[in-house]
């Protein structure tokens, strides 16, 4: 009961800028990894196993980073910012 009290004290729009935040660096990771990928292919010669398990790392950090970005922008988006509206709305009849 005592943790609910001092959540409800922080307000949305700081969770969505701290969600927005790390959409941000995920999504940043998402493409170095993919950019990185490209270059990793074009510039090196491996030999295939070696190129199996980069393929693998690769494809791995960007699904993950990729999914993760998306996730925190729909956290934001479309959980916290209607129930911004909501509140402002209902302030503005006030």
């Amino acid at each position: 009961m005592k943790e609910h009290l001092w959540t409800d004290k922080i307000a949305n729009s700081v969770l969505c800028g701290y969600f927005y935040v790390f959409f941000v660096i995920f999504s940043f990771i998402s493409a170095m990894s993919l950019i990185g990928g490209i270059w990793i292919f074009i510039s090196s010669k491996m030999t295939l196993p070696m190129l199996i398990s980069s393929i693998f790392n690769i494809v791995l950090t960007f699904g993950v980073s990729t999914t993760s970005a998306l996730f925190l922008y729909l956290i934001c988006e479309r959980a916290l910012k209607p129930s911004m509206n909501a509140h402002i709305e209902q302030m503005e009849t006030f």
